[in-house]
């Protein structure tokens, strides 16, 4: 048997369209970012990328988990830390009214973000008075039912401070 020849390919006419290879772009721009040995600097700065991102995720997640006020008055505040994580920590007495002591009452204790540093001069002239007063707080947690004073295990780098309770403002 032998084979017929093949058709010769017929050349285009002037108003027939003409098919056009299909370009992808994705996979051109990938080729040309991961291809060779730019792979060696651009897989370790996407995978980098990825992980800061995912830990920028996890932080806000936790991040203001329970907000609310507490009223009471202020005890102590003290400067503390190692010299790479300085903080202030103020204990006030909840239950505690115009400087009588009062069966029941709780220390509870909790820090200032470096933002929210103008609020110290109000609490130590509060501290100096022994006035009652009323401080808006944000709790961060990596669980809304962990024990108090438990700060996140999953955040290390952002929390050197005992407490996870932070103070956002002063109420009048």
């Amino acid at each position: 048997m032998s084979v017929p020849p093949s058709l010769p390919a017929a050349a285009p006419t002037d108003g027939a369209p003409t098919a056009k290879p299909r370009r992808r772009p994705l996979a051109a721009v990938l080729r040309f970012v991961f291809g060779g040995k730019r792979a060696f600097a651009t897989v370790p700065i996407v995978l980098l990328g990825g992980w800061v991102g995912w830990k920028a995720m996890v932080y806000q997640w936790y991040r203001g988990v329970s907000i609310g006020e507490r009223t009471g008055v202020i005890t102590k505040i003290s400067h503390k830390g190692s010299p790479l994580c300085r903080y202030e920590s103020v204990e006030m007495r909840v239950g505690q009214q115009a400087g009588a002591a009062v069966m029941g009452s709780e220390t509870w204790e909790f820090t200032i973000d470096d933002e929210n540093a103008a609020l110290i001069p109000q609490l130590e002239e509060a501290e100096r008075k022994q006035t009652p007063i009323t401080v808006k707080y944000r709790q961060d947690s990596r669980d809304i039912n962990a024990q108090p004073v438990a700060p996140p295990n999953n955040l290390p780098w952002r929390y050197c401070v005992p407490t996870s309770y932070h103070a956002t403002g002063i109420l009048k």
